[in-house]
C-alpha cells in the first residue's frame, strides 16, 4: 500500500497489522465502530491526545508511529559535501569534536543565534546551524571555556526540540538527557529544571506520562521559589508546572491538571507579561495557552474557544509559541467544523512563524480534513495553504 498519510491511515494499517477489525480495536478504546470508521476515512479527527495514546497501546507501536513525522528537505549539494540536518545533528551528538574550542564571546554569539531561530520557529536554517554551533559547545566543554556548559546544556535542548519536532524521538531523548547533564555541570539549578523540562517533553511525546509528571514535580520541588525569589525562579518554576498540568490531563486526571494550573496561574501572575526568562515564554498568556491545551484535552472545543478569546498571543514573546498556541485554537475549531475559522487561525499561525505551520503534523490534518470538505466561497485560502504545507491533490 502506498505510505499512510494522515493519522487515520496510519491507525488503519497498524489495525490491519495486528489483525484487528475497526469493531474491535474501537471496543477497547471505549469507542464506536462508526467513530472509528470515519476516524481511518479522515472524516473525524482525534481530538485527544490521550486516545492517541490508548490506541498506540492497544496496537503495540510508539505514539510517533500513529502521528507521523516530517522530513526536512534535503539540502542539496555534492555526494561529497558534509550531511546537514538531522544527520549532521545526529553526529554532533555522537561524534567526537574534532575543532579547536571557540572563545566565550563566540560561543555565546552562536548560541545566541540558533536561539534567535528557534524563537522564530524556523526549522530548515535552524537544522543547518545548529549542528556546527553544537560541536563547537562541545570543544568548548572539553576545554573548561568560560560558560561554556550553560551554552552547551542550551545548545542540547535546542537540539531535543528539533529532534522531536520532526519525529527522531530516540534522538530527542538523548539531547534532552545530555542538555540535564550540561546544566548540572554548569552549576545554575535555575538551568537544570529548564533542561528538565525539555527532557520531560520528549517523555511525553512517547507517551511516558507517569515519568513526565515525576520529571517536572520533581525538578519543581528543588527549585521551589520563596517570597524572596528571583522572578527568573518563579518562570522556571512555573513552567515545569505547566508541563505536568498537561501531563496529567492526558492521563485524564483533570482535577489535579487544574489545580497544578491554578498554582501556575499565581506564578505567572508574580512574573507577568512580556517576559523570557530561561526561553519559557512563561507568564500569563502562556498559561492560558496551557488552558486551552487542557481544554482540548478533555474533548471541550467550546472551553479552549472562550480561554482562547481571552488570550493576546502578542504576549507571547515568542514568534514560535505564538504559532503554537494558534494552530491549537485551528484544532478548536476544526472539532466544531468550522472550516473558515480553521483556515484563519492557520493562515495567522503562518504570519508569525511559517515555518512552525509547515513543520506541524496537527496542522496537515487540519487542512486535510477541511479540503475533504471543501467548500471554495467559504475557504478561499484554502488551497493555497494546503500546497505551501504539502497536501495539496
Amino acid at each position: 500500500m502506498n505510505e499512510p498519510t494522515t493519522v487515520g491511515q496510519r491507525i488503519a494499517y497498524w489495525r490491519n497489522r495486528r489483525g484487528l477489525t475497526q469493531e474491535v480495536l474501537a471496543g477497547l478504546v471505549g469507542r464506536s465502530a462508526s467513530w472509528m470508521t470515519k476516524v481511518e476515512r479522515g472524516e473525524h479527527m482525534i481530538d485527544r491526545i490521550s486516545v492517541i495514546l490508548a490506541l498506540s497501546r492497544v496496537l503495540k507501536v510508539e505514539p510517533g508511529k500513529l502521528i507521523g513525522s516530517i522530513d526536512l528537505p534535503v539540502d542539496g549539494g555534492a555526494p561529497t559535501d558534509p550531511p546537514r540536518g538531522i544527520p549532521a545533528l545526529r553526529h554532533a551528538l555522537l561524534g567526537v569534536p574534532d575543532r579547536d574550542p571557540p572563545t566565550a564571546a563566540e560561543l555565546l554569539a552562536d548560541v545566541d543565534e540558533v536561539g534567535l531561530l528557534v524563537a522564530d520557529g524556523s526549522y530548515e536554517t535552524r537544522s543547518v546551524v545548529l549542528p556546527g554551533v553544537l560541536v563547537a559547545g562541545r570543544a568548548a566543554a572539553e576545554h573548561e571555556v568560560v560558560g561554556a556548559w550553560e551554552c552547551l546544556s542550551r545548545l542540547y535542548q535546542m537540539s531535543s526540540g528539533l529532534c522531536r519536532r520532526v519525529g527522531d524521538l530516540d534522538l530527542a531523548l538523548l539531547a534532552a538527557d545530555r542538555g540535564v547533564t550540561a546544566a548540572q555541570r554548569s552549576g545554575d539549578m535555575l538551568m537544570v529544571g529548564s533542561a528538565r523540562r525539555r527532557l520531560a517533553f520528549s517523555m511525553m511525546r512517547e507517551g511516558w506520562l507517569d515519568d513526565t509528571g515525576r520529571v517536572c514535580s520533581d525538578a519543581a520541588d528543588a527549585i521551589a521559589p520563596t517570597d524572596t525569589a528571583s522572578v527568573e525562579g518563579w518562570s522556571v518554576w512555573g513552567s515545569l508546572l505547566l508541563t505536568e498540568a498537561v501531563a496529567a490531563a492526558r492521563k485524564d486526571d483533570l482535577a489535579a491538571a487544574r489545580s497544578t494550573l491554578r498554582d501556575a496561574r499565581a506564578a505567572a501572575d508574580r512574573v507577568g507579561p512580556g517576559r523570557n526568562d530561561y526561553w519559557e515564554n512563561f507568564g500569563p498568556a502562556n498559561v492560558g495557552a496551557h488552558e486551552i491545551a487542557i481544554a482540548l484535552e478533555s474533548g471541550d472545543a467550546t472551553e479552549a474557544l472562550r480561554i482562547a478569546d481571552g488570550i493576546d498571543v502578542d504576549e507571547l514573546p515568542m514568534p514560535s509559541r505564538r504559532a503554537e498556541v494558534l494552530i491549537d485554537v485551528a484544532h478548536a475549531h476544526g472539532l466544531r467544523q468550522d472550516d473558515a475559522a480553521v483556515v484563519g487561525a492557520l493562515l495567522e499561525a503562518e504570519y508569525h512563524a511559517p515555518e512552525m505551520v509547515r513543520y506541524s503534523g496537527k496542522a496537515r490534518e487540519l487542512v486535510i480534513s477541511c479540503l475533504r470538505r471543501e467548500r471554495k466561497s467559504r475557504t478561499p485560502g484554502l488551497r493555497r495553504l494546503a500546497e505551501r504545507v504539502g497536501v495539496a491533490d
